[in-house]
């Protein structure tokens, strides 16, 4: 009995220890979340081989979330497997979008949107966001998801 009291405790102990941690993780698409952090523009190699600019390969230009806190997210899938200690993230937008935003480029904001994992050439951080707002100022904690 008193062995069985004691395992009970144990997973008590560890369910108090480890939910907090797992409940600050986000998830993936379809899950809205919305991190703060600072916009900027970045340059990589893509096609054809997806090694160097120098060396012949088309730039690819990306914009980036630089998130003050890293950021984990759970697992969801194969392909959307889970990441801890993120502090960069793709941002994926339309041309009306980089045009509607370009002014943000270096400032403070709050994004929303779906996060997704790499799976391609084209996808040059681990994470990606499908973004469909941006705002100024800082809304999130830390980088934190706000939904």
């Amino acid at each position: 009995m008193k062995q069985i009291h004691l395992i009970i405790t144990g997973w008590l102990i560890a369910l108090l220890v480890v939910g907090p941690v797992a409940a600050q993780c986000l998830e993936y698409e379809p899950k809205v979340v919305s991190l703060s952090g600072t916009v900027a523009q970045e340059t990589h190699p893509g096609r054809p081989n997806y090694e160097s600019v120098a060396n012949g390969d088309e730039p690819e230009t990306i914009w980036v979330l630089k998130l003050k806190a890293p950021i984990c997210v759970l697992a969801a899938n194969e392909i959307d497997v889970r990441e801890n200690s993120q502090t960069e993230i793709q941002l994926v937008l339309d041309q009306g979008q980089y045009n509607k935003y370009r002014g943000l480029l270096g400032q403070s904001v709050t994004v929303t949107g779906k996060l997704f994992h790499s799976h391609t050439g084209h996808h040059h951080k681990q994470l990606l966001l499908r973004t469909s707002e941006i705002k100024t100022g800082k809304r999130g904690r830390r980088g934190m998801a706000l939904t």
